[in-house]
């Protein structure tokens, strides 16, 4: 059989063999269904395509109309559930089976691939929600080292002191020194300058890094819409059939690209 296989297909992998004949079989159940009345002569071959064609007209006239903003809404509960759901399997499954290396590995990438994915369409779709929760929280720790100084100048205490001290011994692993001050007002000023460019990168760095994966999101709900506008824009009255023929010319292209 193999022998057969590459005499009739000189040259030609078994996958692109294999991809051809998928291009040719979809191509021959769409003639079929174009023969119209021949085709549907089985009652429930009839019944089939009548379903088929009810099914996808009320889902492409849905689909086409669309907004990007609920379909990334929709994903975002996708990747977040997908996250969740991964993550209990990497908990659970070793329990009773014994995973390889090679899988696990794939699961953890899929569960980090997921949550990002998850937190990236969630920043860039609700981000002034998320600062908005978040800005009490960080103007309180920004400005704390301020109002702690003030505090320490004010009624004579050393908290400031002991703050800046041990922090400056994790600042000092990073590169970053801070000043030497008995002035409580000017360490508790430094302090809060540093905290305010920590979460400026980050801020930063959120943004670098979600767009690019959101972008990808949008374009998983952005192609599914502009092909239902495509099968539309062929066949209004009747998206199966132009679902059908936007099938068949990528079939026929497939078929001569191979």
């Amino acid at each position: 059989m193999l022998a057969a296989f590459d005499a009739h297909h000189d040259g030609v992998s078994g996958i692109e063999f294999m991809l051809k004949v998928l291009c040719v079989m979809i191509q021959v159940i769409i003639g079929f269904y174009w023969a119209g009345d021949m085709a549907r002569q089985n009652p429930r071959i009839d019944s089939l395509v009548d379903h088929l064609e009810r099914g996808y007209g009320s889902f492409n006239e849905k689909l086409k109309d669309a907004k990007i903003i609920d379909g990334l809404s929709a994903l975002r509960a996708v990747y977040g559930w997908a996250a969740i759901g991964i993550l209990i399997s990497l908990v659970v499954t070793p329990k009773f089976l014994e995973l390889s290396a090679a899988v696990f590995s794939w699961l953890s990438a899929a569960c980090i691939g997921s949550a990002f994915g998850w937190f990236s369409i969630n920043w860039c779709v609700n981000h002034s929600n998320t600062v908005r929760a978040f800005r009490g929280q960080g103007s309180i720790i920004i400005f704390g080292p301020i109002l702690m100084g003030v505090f320490d100048q004010v009624f004579n205490t050393p908290f400031t002191q002991i703050l800046a001290e041990s922090s400056s011994q994790i600042l000092m692993t990073l590169g970053w020194e801070i000043p030497q001050s008995t002035h409580s007002i000017v360490v508790g000023s430094v302090m809060s300058l540093i905290l305010a460019t920590f979460f400026g990168v980050y801020y930063l760095l959120a943004w670098l890094l979600t767009v690019p994966a959101a972008f990808v999101s949008a374009g998983l709900i952005l192609l599914p819409v502009l092909f239902a506008k495509i099968v539309h824009a062929i066949a209004p009255k009747k998206p199966f059939a132009g679902f059908t023929f936007v099938i068949f010319a990528g079939a026929s292209l497939g078929t001569l690209s191979l």
